[in-house]
């Protein structure tokens, strides 16, 4: 476990739920925009949140470091939500 592990709260769930539904619209349109790549990039970042936000061993700061930074390093422009803000909010919740 990580030394921030523990179960988001409910306001976190939610800003963390808004932050999927946003990565969702981002990955429905950059699919039609033929960015399919990118698009598999960003699901791979989101993919096990619906469930990791429910575990007491989710950890803000392994989500930061293990997906969303490596996702911004490779993906470094362009980005229509700043998933890193809202992820600093999520962590402001506790």
């Amino acid at each position: 476990m990580h030394p921030d592990s523990q179960l988001p709260n409910d306001e976190q769930r939610k800003k963390l739920c808004q932050m999927l539904g946003y990565a969702l619209t981002e990955i429905r349109a950059r699919t039609g925009d033929g960015q399919s790549l990118r698009a598999a990039d960003l699901a791979d970042v989101f993919h096990n949140l619906p469930n990791e936000m429910w575990c007491d061993y989710f950890s803000i700061s392994f989500f930061r470091e293990s997906f969303l930074k490596p996702y911004y390093r490779k993906w470094p422009v362009e980005h229509p939500f700043d998933y890193m803000q809202m992820l600093d909010e999520v962590e402001k919740l506790k």
